[in-house]
């Protein structure tokens, strides 16, 4: 399905202003036998890990000052050697080309974290699960070689330990990776049993030509527990949904129908974008925009072949998108204000109603792609998979790659700061772009575009020059640093530059031409309303004929 033969998987990580939005080098390392793995609850909140176990980089410093040091919920054994990955909210690539994304999902059920009392189940006082997605995540990232193995792997840790969701999330308690390698992605879905010690969970293989959309809700729908080459399922999966009388033997077994909680917020919160995604890569599907309750009857295939091949390119524009040229597009309408913009942010007022969503979103604290790729003969091995990581919301971020074998952490993306703005940090850069292009959107995202076009297009370059020296890790390490480096001082300056180039809602490069508001606004805003001309002077003075007395 892609131009390149590689595998794409991408994820956003759509939190809030709270979240730990840094970008942490997690190195290899080797364990004595006999030794343990310590596993910490995973706040997501910044910082969603202070401490040694997790390499220097998670140590605590000046950022993380205040923060005591997490102290472990449980153990599991630990194996001889752990691979080297980056690391965010969850694990985003290893050294071996293995990635994942991720989608909260609400679930029919959740329990609390061990030792945890928030978010358990009714009768639980207290939490006993150790895996949270966030867990699952780093574990295959430092255990896996392949995505097959990474399901299996954490399919049966969270069987034998215990799953729990999100503590606070209000998107639910269940949740999805994508799990992918150079050869083949999953969806593997999962949340708690109904005891709180266990988990239920399936996975279903994609097949090569084809893509698919996870949007905070299951997708994974009639399985086949015959079919082994592309489902793998936990052992309890019917016999839960039997022992509640959902299911039954010899019937048809729809995962999302039995286990997911549905759309939540409003309804098309994820079915907008599913459908979304779905017309970008196969527009000629002419899928519909409606539907009734999409757990229950689904609306959309579980994947679709796109109309053509797709680039990693392809994949950012997806995640930047508004509904553009929809009926839904989102710069469009009394609601984009005076000036276009998609952004929908949040609201205390007691008004009830609902904002579209939209696949760009405003309070996304990270989004990547990564691109899978085998290691050519005589190529760098450390350079054959990358993740294209933007540090903030799509459409104002702008994609830097990280290869595989990068050894380091990119300063520029370890810095996060949820209490403070750092001048150094990406992520508020990019906040930073976000809030200068409310101004005038329309006119500012335009030079946001193009400037992220062009550094994506050096990032490009920088792979492909690289790919074809014979790098050493220093090297690879130097290069890429450097770009990271490139890109945050040009969008250190680009908001500066923004408010310069469009001062006044004026526009430089036409001699401050001013420009205005769109007629569509004028006519809703109560413009027409406004006050009266001015009453037009024509008596005395300054019109007189002679007769009436003028008072000097």
């Amino acid at each position: 399905a892609t131009k390149d033969g590689s595998v794409l998987v991408s994820h956003s990580d759509d939190g809030n202003a709270l979240n730990d939005a840094r970008l942490i080098h997690v190195p290899a390392a080797d364990h004595p036998a006999g030794s343990k793995r310590p596993i910490f609850f995973t706040p997501e909140n910044f910082p969603r890990y202070v401490g040694s176990a997790m390499g220097p980089g998670y140590q605590p410093s000046n950022e993380t000052a205040g923060y005591p040091v997490f102290e472990p919920i449980g153990y599991i054994d630990q194996v001889s050697h752990t691979y080297g990955y980056q690391s965010g909210s969850y694990g985003v690539i290893n050294e071996h080309g293995v990635a994942v994304g991720e989608s909260t999902c609400g679930a029919m059920f959740g329990t609390c974290g061990a030792n945890q009392t928030v978010g358990c189940e009714p009768g639980r006082k207290v939490g006993v699960a150790l895996m949270s997605i966030d867990t699952l995540s780093y574990l295959a990232m430092e255990r896996c070689t392949s995505s097959r193995q990474a399901v299996e792997m954490m399919g049966q840790l969270a069987l034998q330990h215990g799953f729990y969701g999100p503590v606070d999330s209000f998107e639910g308690s269940g949740e999805s990776l994508v799990v992918a390698d150079p050869d083949e992605a999953w969806a593997f879905q999962i949340l708690s049993d109904p005891t709180g010690t266990s988990a239920i969970w399936a996975a279903q293989r994609l097949p090569d030509d084809h893509m698919t959309v996870v949007a905070n809700m299951y997708t994974i729908r009639e399985v086949d527990a015959n079919d082994k080459a592309n489902f793998i399922l936990s052992p309890n999966l019917f016999e839960v949904a039997k022992s509640k009388g959902w299911w039954k033997d010899g019937t048809p077994f729809d995962f999302t129908k039995m286990y997911s909680g549905g759309e939540y917020a409003h309804k098309y919160y994820s079915g907008r974008r599913m459908w979304q995604g779905f017309q970008m890569a196969s527009p000629s599907l002419s899928l519909p925009a409606d539907y009734e309750d999409i757990r229950y009857k689904a609306a959309y295939p579980w994947s679709v072949k796109p109309d053509k091949l797709v680039s990693q390119h392809d994949v950012m524009a997806w995640h930047r998108d508004w509904y553009a040229g929809t009926e839904f597009d989102m710069t469009q309408g009394l609601q984009a204000g005076p000036f276009g913009t998609p952004d929908r942010f949040a609201t205390s007022s007691q008004v009830k109603g609902n904002w579209e969503r939209s696949i760009a979103l405003y309070r996304t604290n990270a989004v990547y792609v990564q691109q899978l790729h085998h290691v050519a003969e005589g190529k760098p091995a450390g350079l054959a998979s990358v993740a294209w990581y933007g540090g903030g919301p799509a459409h104002y971020a702008v994609f830097v790659p990280l290869p595989s074998g990068m050894s380091t952490s990119v300063p520029s993306l370890t810095f996060a700061n949820a209490e403070k703005f750092e001048s150094y940090s990406m992520n508020w850069n990019t906040r930073h772009i976000m809030n200068v292009c409310q101004v005038n959107f329309k006119a500012m995202h335009q030079t946001v575009q193009a400037q992220q076009l062009a550094l994506e297009k050096k990032g490009d370059e920088l792979l492909e020059k690289m790919r074809a020296s014979k790098s050493s890790q220093e090297e690879i390490n130097e290069a890429f640093l450097g770009h990271a480096a490139e890109a945050l001082s040009k969008w250190r300056s680009l908001s500066s530059e923004l408010l310069f180039l469009y001062s006044g809602n004026s526009r430089y490069a036409e001699h401050w031409k001013a420009m205005g508001y769109s007629e569509q606004w004028l006519e809703k805003s109560g413009y027409k309303e406004g006050p009266p001309p001015a009453p037009v002077e024509d008596r005395c003075p300054l019109k007189c004929d002679g007769q009436d007395a003028v008072v000097v």
